[in-house]
């Protein structure tokens, strides 16, 4: 339990991390291509005439937000995740309305139904704000919960093992 989601900061320095660990343990990198990745995948569904192709994209990328979070805050003690997740989020939301940019200039965003413009692009960032603050800060507590209860059960654990 020690390798995932430790309880003290660790000396990353001492030992030789897998490349696919390091790239997780900066908040850039992750926090960027969730940005970029979420606004060009929402781009996709919003093409769609499908609702339930919308409604079922909505949760893949609501499970890939959370799973590239959790893998990010998984190298780091509970006690450094609110900042972790704030620059996370921010990182995050800069990154996919740097990407909504983009796509407003060649005409491929859209808000509802129609194709979005500059002055949609305000309104937009702030919506994209107000709901990955919701949908993170509810999931970090959730997350923070677990490690918590699975943390205790494995102490409890490896203390009656040790008595025997």
């Amino acid at each position: 339990m020690v390798r995932f989601f430790p309880k003290d900061v660790i000396a990353w320095g001492d030992e030789r991390l897998h490349p696919l660990r390091a790239f997780a343990i900066r908040t850039v990198e992750p926090a960027g291509i969730t940005g970029v990745v979420l606004r060009l995948w929402r781009a996709l569904l919003l093409a769609s005439t499908s609702w339930m192709v919308v409604v079922g994209g909505l949760v893949v990328g609501v499970l890939f937000l959370c799973g590239m979070l959790t893998w990010h805050l998984g190298n780091f003690p509970i006690k450094r995740w609110p900042s972790r997740v704030a620059l996370f989020v921010a990182i995050e939301v800069f990154a996919e309305m740097g990407t909504s940019s983009l796509l407003i200039a060649v005409a491929r965003e859209r808000v509802g139904s129609r194709v979005a413009g500059w002055a949609d692009w305000w309104p937009m960032a702030g919506q994209t704000l107000l709901e990955r603050v919701a949908v993170v800060a509810l999931f970090v507590l959730v997350l923070a919960a677990s490690v918590q209860l699975v943390r205790r059960i494995m102490e409890q654990r490896d203390a009656s093992s040790r008595r025997v």
